[in-house]
């Protein structure tokens, strides 16, 4: 009996949701789903996802409505410490995970007891939907290239004994899409509580430094997540229209990390003090990467608008079409599945 549970929160996006459980309904995967829903308008219960999806566990947990990140981060907490497997994954609810991954992932953890997580490659898709605002389905398309290439050696493993060499390297950490160990999951998220974060740049400080205090990383050279780029709604949308996060938030994070005894090493400390900006999602309006921030602050939202307002245009001319449309996620899924299946995924 496999050892892993799959935590997908939920903020809205009803459709998204129905559509990876469907995928792994069809594909009758072993792993319990965590569902947290921190939506402001609630469609799920219990009753009604284990009815439609009888195949996969699911374990429906209702929050309320994740009107700011000190309570999306009070919800996560709840969640992790409902779980009683070792490991758990986390996954948005637009993308989708390789058994195959989680299943190696799985093995290596139980063998090697020095590491706390385990990540893989991430590949991006697109769903072209020009004619409504939720595109769930539609033009499916690859992405060239992987997903955070412009990370510093994400894609490595980081195996040091000494927990210096390793926090150094908390740039190669990125535990979003790994597998990781329910206990330091946990750890994560009560420490984000207690630090009162504010927006996500926060939170991957400790998604990124923490794992690497408490054990290694093992990189294995497979996709782990079929990621969408593209999708019309969601948390990436909101955080591309914050500020990013601040210099004087991260001399509090690193001292919150020396008060709670997480980090008692003054060399570690000091490199972590070091830590250029443009690592640390802080931008300064006068570097490059500042000015594009700035640039897409200031342009997205109206940009995004005009889109949205194609759509529904577009939606209205052509709806007759989609009262036809059977079987709509079908292109979409064929794709995801030969792409796992693939003899470099298993």
């Amino acid at each position: 009996m496999s050892k892993i549970s799959i935590i997908i929160p939920l903020f809205d996006r009803h459709r998204f949701t129905e559509r990876i459980l469907s995928y792994y309904e069809l594909n009758k995967v072993e792993y319990p789903f965590y569902i947290a829903d921190g939506s402001k308008k609630k469609i799920f219960n219990q009753k009604f996802l284990q009815k439609k999806f009888p195949n996969i566990k699911i374990i429906y947990k209702s929050f309320p409505y994740d009107k700011n990140f000190r309570l999306y981060n009070k919800k996560m907490l709840k969640v992790a410490e409902s779980i009683k497997s070792e490991y758990v994954y986390q996954i948005a609810n637009d993308d989708f995970f390789n058994p195959s991954f989680l299943k190696q992932s799985e093995l290596f953890l139980n063998k090697n007891k020095t590491y706390t997580f385990v990540g893989g490659i991430v590949r991006n898709f697109r769903v072209i939907q020009p004619f409504k605002n939720v595109n769930d389905f539609g033009f499916f398309s690859w992405i060239k290239g992987i997903q955070y290439s412009h990370y510093k050696n994400v894609y490595k493993s980081v195996k040091s004994e000494n927990k210096i060499n390793r926090v150094e390297n908390f740039l190669s950490s990125l535990t979003y899409e790994c597998l990781i160990k329910r206990s330091t999951y946990l750890e994560i998220w009560k420490n984000a509580y207690k630090f009162k974060i504010t927006d996500s740049f926060e939170l991957n400080w400790f998604m990124s430094i923490i794992p690497l205090i408490r054990g290694k990383k093992h990189f294995i050279n497979m996709t782990s997540t079929l990621r969408q780029c593209n999708t019309h709604e969601g948390l990436g949308l909101t955080e591309m229209q914050r500020l990013g996060a601040t210099r004087e938030r991260y001399l509090n994070f690193v001292t919150f990390l020396k008060d709670q005894n997480i980090l008692t090493s003054k060399p570690i400390i000091e490199k972590l003090l070091k830590t250029k900006d443009s690592s640390l999602d802080i931008f300064s309006p006068t570097s490059l990467i500042g000015k594009k921030h700035f640039f897409k602050l200031k342009w997205f939202p109206i940009y995004h608008s005009i889109k949205s307002k194609i759509r529904i245009i577009n939606f209205y001319l052509f709806y007759i079409f989609f009262l036809f449309h059977k079987n709509k996620y079908e292109k979409l899924f064929s794709e995801i599945k030969t792409h796992f299946d693939d003899k470099k995924n298993i």
